[in-house]
């Protein structure tokens, strides 16, 4: 039987992406986009109208918790990651892996990359 964890896999590379940069410190809805943006190199964009609802699911499957108000501006919330939320960017990451290892041994990575 599938554990709690790896039923919510795979996850859409936005939901990795912010668990990721959640994983590095608490952080506000527009920091937390700009953090994604810069951590893909630009390749993902998450807006306003994508970012909010994703956060409103992690909340409400227990991935993040909103924290006190981000600082300098008590109108931002700030999010942190649960440890629930860890466990299963943690599969995610272990699941991408493999993806690459089977990749790798498909010749699909050249041998010498930094992949």
């Amino acid at each position: 039987m599938p554990s709690d964890v790896s039923r919510a896999l795979p996850l859409s590379p936005r939901a990795f992406y912010i668990l990721v940069a959640l994983a590095e410190e608490d952080t506000h809805g527009y920091a937390l986009s700009k953090r994604v943006e810069t951590m893909s190199a630009g390749t993902v964009r998450i807006t306003g109208g994508t970012l909010y609802p994703l956060i409103k699911q992690m909340l409400d499957d227990g991935w993040i918790v909103e924290t006190a108000a981000a600082p300098g501006d008590p109108r931002r919330r700030a999010y942190r990651l649960t440890p629930r939320g860890r466990r299963i960017a943690q599969a995610e990451a272990a699941r991408l892996t493999d993806v690459l290892r089977a990749a790798r041994e498909c010749k699909l990575v050249p041998s010498g990359s930094s992949l």
